[in-house]
This record gives C-alpha cells, structure tokens and sequence, in this order.
C-alpha cells in the first residue's frame, strides 16, 4: 500500500493545499492498523517541515490505505531531522496504544490517540549533555485484552541513566469523553464549510489551545514545572523551556506568570512545602518568586512581558524579601529582649490583622505565611498608630524610656522592610529590567513609592532627631549643644529678623569650625557618652547612639521613595509633580545637614553625593571641612561639572562672598563664572553682578564686557563718587579697547559718547555740590577751607536745609511750597554725594531762583572752584537743556517732554517780563531795545544753549505757548513726584499713594507756574522771544567764519521766528 500517496492526498485534502510527505517510522495498533510519524512540506510552511501522527487502514493489501486520523504536532524540533540514524524521530506504541510516543534525541512527545483527535500532547525536554540513546516499552505481544490505566516508556540518556515516563491514559481518555459531542466537533481535523483547516503554529505549548484560558493554563503548567522543578536544579536532566510567537507582549505569558507569582506570594501554590522553620520557609519562596522572572528570561521572552508585569513580579519577591528580614529581626528581639518594645511587631500585626477582619491563634506566623502581600500596609498602620501608643507611654519616668525604645523599634521595622526590599530590587536590576526611560514608567508605581510610604519616612526623619535631642538633653551634653545650635531649613522663616542663627547661615569667611565625624574620633564620642552598656535596653546613651546610626539609612529610604515617586509622576504628567519636587527639595537639605550636629558627615556627604544635593554639598564643604575646601571644591567640580559650579556661585552670591566669588583659580571655572555673571546680569540688570562683574571680565582680558559693566554700574550708582571712578574705569577699559583692536568702529564712539555724557553729570553734581557747601559755609561765616569734606545726612541735615532757603527767596518758598520740599529733598541728595536721575538734576538747576555769585577772596574754595561755581549758576538752565539732551536715549518720551517744559518754562519765568514791557512801552530807540532783550535772562540761556552749546533746534528749544504744565499734571504729581513724598505701607507691598491734600499743593504749585506764565504770555514774552531768538541767530551768524557760512540751523530759526511775529511792542 502507498502510504506517502494516502498521506499527501489526506493532507492536500484537509489544508487546502499541495503537500509533500515522508515517512520516520511506523508502528502496528492494537487493532491492527498502522500507525506512522511522518513530515508534511508545503509552500505554506516555507522551509519548516511539519511532523504529524497518522493511523491508516487498509482492508486489503492491494488496495491504498484510508487516513483515520491525522494528528500534527504542536512540538518542533530545533534540529534537522535525518531519515536514519540518532537524529531520526521513532515512534512507540506500548502495548499497541492508545498511548503514543514520538522520541526525539533531546526530548519525547507523549500522545493520547483517541477516535477522532489527540486527547493529550505533552513534551518532555532534556538538557543537551543528556541525549536520548535508547527505548523501551512491555513485551509487545500478546497483547492484554483491556487497555492498561497507565502506559510507561523506558528512556536511557547519557547523562541521567534510565528514566521513565508515564501516560496516566484512563485519566485523559475519561476527560476526553466527559466533553462531549462538543469537544468532537471542536476537534474535527477536517475543513468545515468555512474553508481549510489552518496549518497549526509550532511551540513546545501542547494540546489544542484554542482559547486564551487555555493558553494561560499552559503556560502556568510550564513555568510552575520550571519553577519548582528546573530552574536552579542541575541534577534535573529535563530541559524546561517556553517559546511564544505573540507579537510584542503576551497577555497569557503575564497572566500565568503573575498567577505563579502571586501563588508563592501568598503560599497558596501546592507545590510549596510548608515548613516548621519559619525563616527557611520564607527564603525557600523568595527563592521560587525570582524564579519566575529567572525562568522567562532565560527563555529569551522578558521582552513579552510589559514592564508593569515585572514590575509586580519584583513587587512579590521584594516583599518576600522584607518578610525574610522582618522574621529575622522578630527572632532576634524574642531571642535577647522582653517588654512591650520587644513585642511591637507581634501587637502590631496582630491588630492590623483585626483590623481587616482576620483572627487566627498565631497572628505573627499567620501574616509572614498568608499575608505578606500587606508588608507595607503593616508599615502604613504602624505609622498611624504609633503616637497614640508613646503618648500612652509616657506617663511615668519608666514608660517614657518605653516610649523612646518603641519609637526606636519602630525605626528598625521600616529599615528592616524597606532596606531588603530596595536591596533585593538593586541586586536584581538587570533580570527585571524595570528602570527603563521615564515615558515607559506611566503605569507601574511601586509599592515603596506609595505617598503613605513617604509620609512614614519622612515622620521618622522628624522623630528619630526628635529622640536624639531628647536624649541627648538629659545625658549627653555635647551632641544637645551641637543641636541647638544648628538651626535646620524649614525650622524658621529664613526671612524672619528673630530667627535664630544657624551654623549653615555663616559667611564663607567665618565658617563654623569643623565637627567631629563619628568615622573619625569614634573613640573621643564614646569617651563623652561614657557608655555603660552597649544594649539599648540598659543605657540611653546606646540608645541615643543607635537612634543616630537609623537617621542615616532612613534619610537614603525617603530619598529614593521621593525620587521614585517624582519620576512616575513626571512621567504621567500629573498635576502634583511641582508640590512634590518642592517637598522634597526641602526636606533633603533638612535630613542631610542635621547628620552635622549630630557627628555623622560623612554620612551626609555620601548620601548628597548619591543624590547630588550640590547645594548641600557646598554648605558641608565650607561649613565642616573649610581648612579643605579648595580640594574639596576641585574635585566636585570635576565630578559634577558646570551644575556644581554654578551652585558654588549661587552660594558665594547669597552670602555676599564676592571676593571668593572672584578669586577663581581654573580656566573651566572662569569660564563658567563668565557665563554665571552674564546670567545674572541678564536677569537683574541692576543688580550686584553690575557692579563687579568687570573685574572677572578684566581678568579675562574681555575689555569690551568691562568697559560695558563699568560704564552701566557708573549710571546706576547711587554714590556720585563712586559713579566717577566706575565711569572712570570704564573710560580706560574702552581705551584699552581700542589699543586691542587697532581701530575705532560705531558701537565703540557711541559708547564713549554716552560715558562723557555720564562723566558730564558727575561733574555738575560735584560742582552743585562744591557750590552749596560754599555758599553755606559764607553764610555761617566760617574760615576758608580749601579742601571740601562731605556731610552725611545724620551729622549735618541742618546744612542742607540752610543750602536750600539760601538759593531761593521767600517768595518762591511761599509761592511753591510743595515744590520747595521736592527741591529741599533733592539738595539733602546732592549734600550728601548721591546720584540724582536727570529729571531729577533738571528740577535741581532750574528751581533756585536765588544763585548769589561767590567771591573767591572771601569763599572758601579756590579761584578755578569759584569760577567753576559761578559758571554752574548762571548757565544752570542752559546746562540743563544740556543734560537733558545727553540723557535723552534712555528717557521715555512723556518723560523728556515734561522735563523740557520744565526747564523752558522756569526760565521763560526767571525774567520780570510786566516790568521789562513797561520799560520798553514808550518812543524806544532800537538800540535801547536790544540792550534791554539782551540783559534778560532768556538771552543767556538761548544764546549758552545755540552758541556755546551748539544744542539742536527746534529738537530741545520751546515757545512759551508750549511750556504749560497742565498737560503732564498726571505724570508729574502721581508718578514723577510721588516717591519724595509717599513711604513704604505697612504690609511691605509697595509705596502707599500720596495723600489727596499732598497731591493738590502739588498741583497748585505748578498752577502757579502756568498762570505766572500765562501772566509773561499778556506782557508779550512771544513777541520778545522771537526777537531775542532773531538776535541769537545773527549773533551766531556773525560768529561762524566766512569760509563755514551759516548753514540751515540758524535759516530755520529765521524760518521759526518770523511765524510768531514781527513786531515788538
């Protein structure tokens, strides 16, 4: 009979498609048929070969074989299979069936043949070094009457000797019917009527895995077999194994392997054997936990599993982990110690198991059993109950020694929990494989980075340097002085005046000397302590030592709670990631720096270096090592680079080190401290870094920077001396500029422009300065002093109020009362050498209507500073349209425009233009007009500022028509003048605003002003403008050489003049 043919026809048939087969062997049924294990090729397979069982029958010799059954595996083989030799698969039928068994080198598939399916499949795997020689079954004949319950096959390996594998097929074969005419239709082999049969997927997975359940069955049978079987055996010769063709993540692969997981978790898995050894129990089921995770990975499928997964699988070992550590530390405790700290753990869980509604005999060894998936829940309920029970405690002298020793307890149960589990996580890093990119993390949140968990930590923290100071108060002297004298962050408002000073408040350059480090002078603390015993129990000076050696791995808990909790919230973008990255910038400086008093820095400098508090890190540098510091600040720099740089930076520019700040040693640093400055500059352009940043750009030989510096400092300086050497310095800084770079450019004379100008009104504030000293001096009749000498505003406020009556008369004062407060204010300002704004030096010149010439034969000054003064006052007005126009570039328009009406309509008021208009009403000859036009004090201003000046027109000139206050009452009151008369609100928010009453003699004062203007306006003061501006011009005309004519300056003011009028009266 032509099996192949059969075969290809039953198969071409079934899978809708051209097949080529071969037959590896042949076997006899009981009932006679023949039964084969072949190989199916077709395109549908590319180059793998599909091998099947078949049971064909044949009523005659002659006549082709009919398929009863075609059956393909599920199992594929890793190797080419050969056609003769150890390499070919054979087929075994004890005792004619209906057990089958296919034997590979490596491995032997079991089947179950029942009428129309294959009840069972299952693979049996062997490592490599153990290969399959040979077989062997029961005499194959006579054959029994009944089936046998059982069907068993005799295997010899090269390195396992003789092995047996059983078949319990009564079992399958009563499973398989109790499924019914359902079951048989699912396990049709032929096409329905919707279409072929699909070719089946290969894998070790056996049966028909239809359904997902099934699937996860499966593959929970597997890895439970590895688990407790394989993985970690060596002495097992089976091969455990596990393959999945899903793409990407495999739903069922997690699913069974949570289940196995959660299984040994809770010791719910059969597999497990209890124990009487507690401790040997526990170990024995963190062992199998990591197995699960061991076993997928060594099968090359941790990628199917999502992070999540293995997540929660390294959740369940770190828990059984903790429990391992927690039954160690309770055994310890009942092995050495008694009393109701000793029994903390035991009440605790008894109670948290009540809690939830569990009551067994054994509350201790019932949880570490079945309930060690509530580890941190213990923790969470032991946090919530403690303060009630050491408030309980501390009624007498011997409770509240109870209650420091629970609290100590305490601190062991969460180092105890927490510390294994974080270990255990650490160790295993890379077989998890959970610290992938932050994006990925979104929802996997640990179970040591719950917020309860943070709280906990964060209130042991709290309490255990609570119980140090406690302690340390009654026996222990030397670690109580040093902890109160150190005032931690957060304990204050740093902005508080009555704060108490801290350690960590000092300059550099009084830094607290350096303290003792327990790594250091261990021998000198224990001298202090005088420890009588080394049991906390008996003495408190052990205690206290204990309970500082637990703030150091604590403080490393919260940190990593705190940094594991921010990376999930981050990571999922959540709305309190802020709140607790603050929280938690906040705490770490706190815990680090109170390991200081307590002589434990070296502690506090490995755990900021692991967490890289840099700020922290400066602070224990200058604070605990400053004879080091330089070394120790090099080599940080080094290992953390620009970010520990500018820490270093930020903390010499709090404290005002500018000095250390400058005195940079390393070419990395001065170039980050260049950056650091522009930085800072950029963002308070004000600010000190204005001040000093020239000297690191000098250094630098960045002159062009410096000069910049310099020159901005100058300007905002409020010490006019100063202004001048800073503008000074800038002005040679520029020069250097230009010997650098051999030519001059734009940006460069631009620069030099602004800083003469800026030089020009320190000059006229140290003359106004010389000015009114002088005349003060005189009037006081005291002897001529040729070196000036300034007052400050404490010994000598009479002095400025004398220098302002004496340059104004009582009629101004009466006049303008308020106004004469603001000038009175400004000459306090100028007496005491600070900087006025040019508004403000405008106001100052153009004000005083009283400017008496000083006589150098009785002034008390020289004949140059005499003259020099002289010429301030009688030019004053001119050398304020001066000023005004130098400082223009960086006035705002409103503000210009307000100021040079001020000054046009003081000086158009300075003239008695009613007394002026009598004089000239009459028959006047043209000469005695122009003598008289030319004694005003318009005159000299108009021909100072055209002539002499050379200042712009018509840019800083004015008609008397346009120099009305009214239009910039607003300006000038609520914001120009406000600050001279308003003070700060008693809130500290701002400038309170100015009284309604201050506001309206304001307004008055400069009413006055309008309506004297007005009043010159009626007396022709336009008519005798446009004559005294004609004359100027001719004057100036006259004045320019023949060969330079006049050029359209003075043809514009001709132009401008003659509009206004023509005729004087």
């Amino acid at each position: 009979m032509d099996i192949l043919h059969a075969l290809s026809a039953e198969a071409a048939r079934r899978f809708d498609a051209d097949v080529d087969a071969s037959v590896y062997d042949v076997a006899t049924t009981r009932s006679g048929d023949v039964c084969v294990v072949a190989g199916l090729r077709a395109p549908a397979l590319g180059a793998r070969e599909q091998l099947t069982v078949a049971v064909l029958r044949s009523r005659r010799v002659s006549t082709e074989p009919e398929v009863v059954g075609l059956w393909p595996l599920r199992y594929a083989p890793d190797a080419e299979l050969a056609q003769s030799g150890p390499g070919r698969p054979r087929l075994v039928l004890p005792e004619g069936g209906p057990a089958a068994f296919v034997v590979f080198r490596h491995a032997v598939v079991a089947l179950v043949l029942a009428a129309a399916a294959a009840a069972f499949e299952e693979a049996v795997s062997f490592r490599n070094e153990d290969a399959i020689l040979g077989v062997s079954t029961a005499p194959p004949f006579p054959y029994a009457r009944q089936e046998s319950a059982e069907s068993n096959l005799m295997l010899t390996c090269v390195g396992a000797g003789v092995l047996q594998v059983c078949v319990e097929v009564g079992k399958i074969l009563s499973a398989a019917s109790l499924a019914g005419a359902s079951a048989a239709t699912d396990t049709e082999p032929h096409g329905t009527e919707m279409g072929a049969a699909p070719w089946p997927s290969p894998g070790t997975r056996v049966g028909k895995a239809s359904s997902p359940d099934s699937l996860e069955r499966e593959y929970q049978t597997q890895i439970e077999q590895a688990v407790f079987f394989g993985v970690g055996n060596t002495h097992n010769p089976l091969s455990f194994t596990i393959t999945s063709h899903a793409a990407g993540v495999d739903p069922a692969l997690e699913t069974a392997a949570l289940r196995v997981s959660q299984s040994i978790l809770d010791n719910t898995s059969h597999f497990i054997v209890d124990r009487l050894d507690l401790g040997a129990h526990l170990n024995e089921r963190l062992r199998r936990a990591r197995a699960v995770m061991q076993f997928v990975a060594d099968s090359g499928l941790a990628a199917k599993l999502s992070r999540e997964t293995r997540v929660h699988l390294c959740a369940h070992a770190e828990k059984l982990a903790a429990a391992a550590t927690l039954w160690e530390y309770q055994n310890d405790i009942w092995a050495k110690k008694a009393g109701a700290a000793s029994q903390l753990l035991a009440n605790l869980v008894a109670s948290f198991l009540e809690s939830v509604g569990l009551q067994t005999r054994d509350s201790l060894r019932s949880f570490f059993r079945q309930h060690v998936a509530a580890v941190g829940d213990v923790l969470v309920f032991m946090h919530r109950n403690l303060p009630a029970l050491r408030r309980a405690l501390n009624g007498s002298e011997s409770g509240r020694h109870d209650s420091q020793l629970v609290s100590y307890e305490a601190n062991r149960i969460v180092v105890a929990v927490l510390q294994s589990a974080m270990m255990f996580r650490f160790q295993n890093a890379a077989l998890y494989d959970v610290d992938c990119l932050p994006e990925l993390a979104a929802a996997s949140e640990r179970w040591t980075e719950h917020p309860a968990i943070i709280d906990l930590l964060v209130q042991r923290l709290e309490g255990s340097y609570r119980l140090c100071r406690e302690i340390s108060g009654q026996h222990c002297a030397s670690v109580y002085e040093r902890i109160s004298a150190t005032t931690l962050p957060s304990d204050e408002d740093p902005g508080d005046a009555n704060r108490s000073l801290s350690i960590f408040d000092d300059a550099v350059s009084i830094s607290h000397p350096c303290l003792p480090d327990a790594a250091d002078t261990h021998s000198n603390e224990e001298a202090r302590m005088r420890l009588g015993s080394d049991d906390p129990y008996v003495s408190s000076l052990a205690l206290l030592r204990e309970t500082i050696d637990q703030i150091g791995p604590l403080a490393n808990l919260c940190f990593r709670a705190f940094v594991d909790r921010i990376t999930l919230l981050q990571a999922t973008g959540a709305s309190d990631a802020a709140e607790l990255v603050r929280r938690y910038d906040a705490a770490r400086p706190r815990y680090l720096l109170c390991l200081v008093p307590l002589a434990r820095v070296s502690v506090a400098y490995r755990l900021a270096e692991e967490y890289q508090d840099l700020a922290t890190l400066v602070t224990l540098v200058f604070t605990t090592d400053s004879g080091n510091a330089a070394m120790q600040l090099r080599r940080y720099s080094e290992r953390f680079g620009r970010p520990f740089a500018d820490t270093l930076f930020a903390y010499y520019d709090k404290r005002q080190a500018w000095a250390s700040l400058l005195d940079t040693q390393d070419a990395s640093f001065d170039a980050w401290l260049k950056e650091y400055i522009d930085q800072r500059m950029a963002a308070d352009p004000h600010g000190p870094m204005a001040q000093i940043g020239w000297i690191h750009d000098v250094k630098m030989d960045d002159f062009g920077a410096a000069a910049a510096k310099l020159a901005r400092a100058g300007r905002d300086s409020l010490d006019v001396d100063q202004a001048r050497t800073m503008l000074s310095l800038s002005k040679l800084a520029f020069h250097a500029v230009e010997c650098q770079e051999g030519s001059r450019d734009a940006d460069i004379d631009e620069a030099h422009a602004r800083l003469e100008d800026a030089l020009e009104m320190c000059q006229v504030q140290e003359n106004l300065v010389q000015y009114l000293t002088t005349v003060v001096r005189d009037s006081r009749g005291h002897a001529p002093e040729l070196t000036w000498r300034r007052r400050d505003d404490v010994s000598d406020k009479k002095a400025a109020l004398d220098a302002a009556m004496l340059t104004t008369t009582p009629e101004t004062r009466h006049d303008r009362p308020a106004l004469y407060i603001v000038y009175n204010e400004l000459v306090r300002c100028i007496w005491n050498g600070r900087t006025l704004s040019a508004e403000d030096l405008v106001d100052a010149l153009t004000f005083p209507d009283n400017t008496p010439a000083i006589d150098s034969a009785s002034a008390s000054c020289s004949a140059e500073d005499a003259e020099q003064c002289n010429a301030l006052v009688r030019e004053r007005c001119s050398l304020a349209v001066d000023i005004l126009s130098r400082a223009s570039i960086g006035l705002p328009e409103q503000t210009r425009e307000a100021a040079l009406k001020t000054i046009w309509r003081r000086v158009f008021l300075s003239d008695d233009w009613p007394a002026i208009r009598k004089r000239l009403g009459g028959n006047v000859p043209d000469s005695e007009l122009r003598a008289e036009l030319e004694q005003t004090h318009l005159h000299a201003v108009l021909e100072n500022c055209l002539i002499t000046r050379e200042l712009a027109h018509p840019d800083w000139y004015l008609l008397p028509a346009d120099a009305f206050a009214a239009d910039d009452l607003d300006y000038l009151v609520s914001t120009r003048l406000e600050p001279r008369f308003a003070s700060g609100s008693e809130d500290g928010s701002g400038w309170k605003p100015l009284s309604t009453t201050t506001a309206s003699a304001l307004q008055k004062d400069y009413g006055v002003e309008d309506s004297r203007l007005r009043a010159a306006i009626d007396c022709g003061l336009d008519n005798y403008y446009t004559e005294i501006m004609r004359t100027v011009s001719d004057q100036m005309s006259r004045c320019r050489s023949p060969a330079h004519p006049a050029d359209g300056a003075a043809s514009d003011m001709d132009a401008g003049s003659s509009s206004v009028g023509t005729e004087v009266l």
